[in-house]
């Protein structure tokens, strides 16, 4: 039998230092619960004095995660991680028993809307934030309810009636502490979350007017918010895309988004997708081949784009170099778009008439 060495150190009242052949520890807590923390981990210790009933919990090494966190930080997907986002944002909003009794009704009515909005229950959303519209946030939130259900006319309201605070807009959701954002389409080829804010409510505007045909009225907003926000990408995004639609022919607006895009680099997929609308600029204006560089610049980084957009950009490349009379280009191009999809757009009638 090895020989045992012990001693026990009393530090201060309810505080111990042990000191044994395996190091020391310390010991936390009254007769009957203690904390030990030692080389061996933490063990905790209960007992009811004077019955010699005990129990003591194993050691556990501090810093080592359980089996339910280590699952916890596996890489989660985004589907997982938007699902834990949602219910967090849910909690956040059940409002405690204080908190009712002090907060105003209409805030009241927009939380239990916000809450019903993220569990994409329209009909009960509508219901509250129609009772909570005197906040800019209701406003914007009962507008995105209203273009979700495609009621584009009720979502422009709805945000004209938001953007009359502007510097309100998202305060709602910041005093919650809430991870939501809103989801819009900027182009056909570009889509993003934006968190709530001015800018979210004026894009989503854009969009429900774009719905009711109002381009012109959708065109005037995004000019009155590119003065305030000449750098940001979404703004132009949203503003090229409507007007390369429906002002192809318009050499001042050619001229305007080549202006807006000017110095800009392929930083990103929203640098890219601005980049291959300032080449529809340029080949709009008959400046082929300064489409055709600025197209050429798209495909020297690839990664982190969509194939079907890399496909567009291939493709609408191919058809320039054959107005040019560069066919030999041109075959390379498409044949490279014809490999990957030999349906993409009349890309097989092009190469037919191409080759010799």
């Amino acid at each position: 039998m090895g020989f045992r060495f012990y001693r026990r150190v009393k530090v201060l009242p309810g505080v111990y230092l042990n000191m044994g052949k395996q190091g020391v520890s310390m010991s936390f807590g009254p007769r009957g619960l203690k904390t030990t923390i030692g080389p061996k981990g933490v063990r905790h210790s209960f007992g009811i004095p004077g019955t010699g009933l005990s129990y003591q919990t194993p050691f556990r090494k501090i810093g080592n995660a359980s089996p339910q966190s280590r699952q916890a930080k596996r890489k989660l997907s985004p589907e997982e991680a938007s699902q834990i986002s949602l219910q967090n944002d849910y909690r956040k909003l059940n409002l405690g028993f204080f908190s009712k009794l002090t907060c105003p009704t209409e805030e009241k009515e927009l939380a239990q809307g916000v809450q019903a909005f993220l569990l994409r229950d329209f009909a009960t959303a509508e219901v509250h934030l129609q009772k909570a519209s005197c906040y800019a946030d209701g406003a914007f939130t009962l507008g995105s309810v209203y273009l979700n259900t495609n009621r584009f006319v009720d979502a422009e309201k709805m945000f004209s009636v938001a953007e009359q605070l502007p510097e309100q807009i998202g305060m709602f959701y910041k005093k919650y502490d809430l991870e939501m954002t809103v989801h819009l389409a900027v182009s056909p080829f570009y889509e993003a979350d934006f968190e709530p804010s001015a800018l979210a409510s004026y894009l989503a505007h854009v969009e429900a007017l774009q719905h009711l045909n109002r381009y012109a009225d959708a065109c005037s907003l995004l000019l009155d918010l590119y003065k305030a926000l000449p750098q940001n990408l979404d703004v132009i995004l949203s503003l090229a895309d409507i007007v390369l639609e429906r002002e192809p022919n318009n050499i001042q607006w050619m001229n305007a988004i080549v202006n807006m895009t000017k110095n800009l680099d392929n930083e990103s997929y929203a640098h890219a997708v601005l980049l291959m609308y300032k080449a529809e600029a340029f080949d709009n204006l008959g400046m082929i081949e300064a489409a055709i560089t600025t197209l050429s610049t798209i495909l020297k980084k690839k990664t982190g784009r969509p194939v079907e957009f890399l496909l567009e950009v291939q493709f609408q490349r191919g058809v320039l170099f054959s107005k040019i009379g560069k066919n030999a280009n041109a075959i390379k191009d498409l044949n490279t778009v014809y490999a990957i999809d030999p349906s993409y757009a009349n890309v097989s009638q092009l190469l037919a008439q191409l080759r010799p």
